[in-house]
């Protein structure tokens, strides 16, 4: 024994290595390809993240909701099968006692019922279901849209921080470059050594700076994972490419689509309309009468399992009649003109022969199947709420409460996304002009650095001069790159607030 449990438990780990087996293999087959572009991103994303899928979810639920709605007019059917078994012995009814049964029973029957119930929440409850379906497809939608814009700016993080590394790797070679030339002035003796000490401590910081920026570029890439849903290794490259461009959207277009065409303001109006549909099926079904019909088919079948039991009660029932024969005969034979309208019979018709007890014992072989019909039951009823004790009322007061609430949110969101609209538009202008700003500021660094390390390599210039251009370089590279990634940044909230893309990507 315990060798078969030994077994059993080696098989049972086998499988499960197995089973971890498909499953490691099911996560490498979700490994990205070299390149992922934004759109495959986003593609992913609603394919495997989550949330998003729980959302999705809540879809099937809606469907199902409308269909019981309209099932409500169909006539319910429900059927159930039963089988006992009653030992003999004494029967006890309360103080009452049956003596004397001598055989065990088998009972079996079935039952098949129809109702069909219509009430005020039965006319009204398919407009309803037909609201919270539409509520649940607009909440959907907005939850599409809301991934799509996330993946969007974590796909621009990414890009921002891979920017980000290139520029600290420039950095760090302008820093050794700057410490090439710092030595080779402090080695001729043109320099004293303290100058070599301070380009090593640059060398240094621009080292710690590349090696921050590496650890921000996994980290941007893991919160990106987790919006896409599967792994994205190290060897992926992000191909997506986004130019920086002149705005000249009309805010007043752009006003229009937001409040024409935004997912989540049409989720907050199909929410708006349920809350409404419901507060009116609540408002009406709760005064209407409610029709309940039903019917309800019905058989039974009993066998004495003691066939010695049947055939005594059924011999006993023949002798009585082959009695009950002959005296009814006597009588007749004894009295002057015999009974009216009565005939001697042959009373040996009514004796218990074979042919009885043959069909006797047929007809109690009816266990399990061999029903009997028992009448047909049709029942309708007509209800009318009169006086609830107020319940009424307060159900009725609180989904207009609700419907009021949704109406607000609604509102609230409509307001959010006019402020929204108008000051991403406005930060998306600003960041444009700070980009070219910025990148003018870049290119002068840049000539100024090259122009210091040449006057520092004659001699020209000191070295806190050659450190002022470096320190000014980088400044300007960190600010370029920043105002660019704020200009894509404000362009995705932009679309965000209007509820739609504003670029080819």
């Amino acid at each position: 024994m315990i060798e078969t449990v030994d077994r059993i438990a080696i098989r049972a780990l086998f499988v499960g290595l197995i089973l971890m087996a498909v499953s490691a293999v099911g996560l490498v087959g979700q490994q990205l390809p070299d390149r992922l572009s934004l759109d495959e991103a986003i593609r992913l994303a609603k394919a495997n993240n989550p949330n998003f899928l729980s959302t999705v979810n809540d879809q099937a639920a809606a469907n199902w909701q409308v269909r019981e709605a309209y099932g409500q007019f169909i006539p319910s059917v429900r059927t159930s099968l039963f089988g006992t078994w009653q030992e003999a012995g004494s029967q006890r009814f309360g103080t009452i006692v049956f003596e004397g049964q001598s055989t065990d029973w088998l009972f079996s029957g079935y039952n098949v019922s129809f109702g069909l119930t219509l009430d005020g929440n039965s006319i009204f409850g398919v407009p309803q279901a037909r609201a919270n379906k539409r509520a649940t497809e607009a909440r959907i939608s907005a939850a599409e849209f809301n991934l799509e814009s996330v993946v969007a700016l974590q796909y621009m993080a990414v890009l921002r921080a891979m920017e980000a590394v290139a520029v600290a790797q420039r950095q760090l070679d302008r820093a050794r470059q700057n410490f090439d030339i710092v030595e080779t002035r402090v080695e001729t003796g043109a320099a004293a050594g303290t100058e070599g000490k301070q380009a090593e401590v640059d060398l240094g910081r621009a080292e710690v700076a590349l090696i921050q920026a590496q650890r921000d570029l996994r980290q941007t890439r893991l919160l990106l994972q987790e919006q896409v849903g599967v792994p994205i290794g190290e060897n992926v490259r992000l191909v997506s490419g986004f130019e920086v461009f002149e705005p000249a959207f009309e805010i007043d277009q752009l006003m229009q689509y937001a409040m024409e065409e935004h997912p989540t303001l049409r989720s907050f109006r199909a929410q708006e309309s349920a809350s409404r549909a419901a507060a009116r099926q609540t408002a009406t079904s709760q005064y209407l009468p409610s029709l309940s019909l039903s019917a309800s088919l019905r058989g039974q079948a009993q066998e004495a399992l003691n066939e010695s039991f049947v055939l005594s009660q059924a011999q006993g029932i023949a002798n009585s009649r082959v009695s009950n024969c002959e005296f009814q005969n006597t009588l007749n034979d004894g009295l002057n003109g015999g009974l009216p309208g009565y005939t001697n019979q042959d009373c040996t018709q009514f004796a218990f022969g074979p042919a009885d007890e043959a069909a006797i014992l047929s007809q109690n072989a009816a266990f399990p199947f061999q029903f009997e019909e028992v009448p047909m039951t049709v029942s309708l009823s007509v209800s009318l709420p009169i006086f609830t004790g107020f319940s009424r009322e307060r159900q009725v007061s609180e989904l207009n409460n609700q419907a009021e609430d949704a109406e607000h949110a609604r509102r609230a969101e409509e307001l959010r996304l006019r402020t929204m609209v108008t000051n991403t538009y406005d930060n998306l202008t600003s960041a444009y002009r700070v980009v070219q700003a910025e990148q003018r500021n870049r290119t002068l660094a840049e000539e100024q650095l090259q122009l210091q390390q040449r006057r520092y390599a004659l001699g020209a210039a000191d070295l806190l001069l050659l450190m002022d251009a470096q320190t000014s370089v980088s400044t300007a590279e960190r600010d370029y790159l920043n105002a660019l990634y704020d200009f894509h940044y404000n362009l995705i909230a932009l679309e965000a607030a209007v509820g739609r893309p504003l670029r080819v990507r």
